[in-house]
């Protein structure tokens, strides 16, 4: 019975899909499903569990039942998390998506409060921070969320998978990128290729989600520098306009902004009215001039 209520606003026609890929975290799902709960959530929704290849047998007995239960269960061989997303998205009804990895939760209020930013076509990407949990003495693991800024996603990314965002990004960035060299980083590219395709980002500043830290997750792996090299280089090579174009703005920002700051004698004095507001930042400033000089070159 306890199962049936975080089913029970699926009857009507989804508005909203959620995509949970599980390899071996038979252990954790349920507390995921718990977390889904119908009777606090405003919009109907469905979920789609995608089983990618797990070999552990506890997980396997505990997908049984789910999908006994009466929960969407699909199949497929081992793939990896962008696999595994591409498959359950791909059958979604949902104009919105959600991805939910089987070892995390979510408060309902992040479904409720993402809803209507995009149903008012504010943005077309919503995500929000995270509070972690479990082997939460990993401090390395806890990463920063912060708010969109199109320069600086090409230095690294700015928030997790578990995003709410109309399908439509998805269709259009060709889905997740199953060819990166290393498991980890696919939430990174797709919100590259969702910028360059000119969708638009929208960060909620409260925690609206858990995210498990877990010994030996596919994330632990990153130590390996190689690993990481790898993959950036992917990443750049495959959106090289893209970066190209940003770095080069970069540059510009940060020569503007050195510039500035070498013209003021009192500058912790420049810098209390910046942070006051009554001044505009040099990379504020630097921002307008570059668009204003892009504009009018073209």
């Amino acid at each position: 019975m306890q199962e049936e209520s975080h089913l029970g606003n699926t009857n009507s026609k989804a508005l909203l899909s959620i995509v949970i890929p599980c390899f071996n975290h038979g252990r954790f799902i349920q507390e995921t499903l718990n977390s889904i709960d119908a009777r606090s959530i405003n919009y109907p929704f469905e979920i789609i569990i995608v089983d990618d290849g797990s070999t552990d047998e506890a997980t396997l007995q505990k997908l049984a039942e789910l999908q006994t239960a009466g929960y969407r269960v699909i199949q497929q061989t081992n793939g990896g998390p962008a696999k595994a997303r591409n498959t359950g998205v791909e059958q979604a009804q949902g104009k919105y998506i959600l991805p939910v990895d089987a070892d995390n939760k979510i408060k309902p209020d992040y479904i409720n409060k993402a809803i209507p930013l995009l149903e008012n076509d504010t943005c077309d990407i919503v995500y929000a921070q995270p509070e972690f949990f479990g082997d939460t003495k990993v401090k390395k693991r806890q990463y920063k969320v912060r708010a969109f800024d199109d320069l600086a996603i090409v230095t690294g990314n700015c928030a997790d998978a578990c995003a709410v965002y109309r399908k439509e990004v998805w269709i259009r960035n060709k889905g997740y990128d199953t060819a990166i060299p290393y498991h980890g980083f696919e939430d990174w590219e797709f919100w590259i290729h969702a910028s360059a395709n000119g969708f638009r980002f929208h960060l909620i500043k409260e925690k609206l989600f858990y995210y498990r830290i877990v010994t030996n997750s596919v994330v632990s792996g990153y130590d390996n520098n190689q690993r990481i090299l790898d993959n950036h280089r992917y990443i750049a090579r495959k959106h090289s306009d893209f970066f190209l174009e940003k770095l080069v703005k970069l540059a510009y920002v940060r020569e503007r902004y050195d510039i500035d700051i070498l013209r003021f004698p009192l500058a912790p004095f420049i810098y209390l009215l910046y942070w006051l507001g009554i001044l505009e930042r040099p990379v504020e400033r630097a921002r307008k001039k570059l668009s204003w000089y892009m504009s009018t070159s073209k």
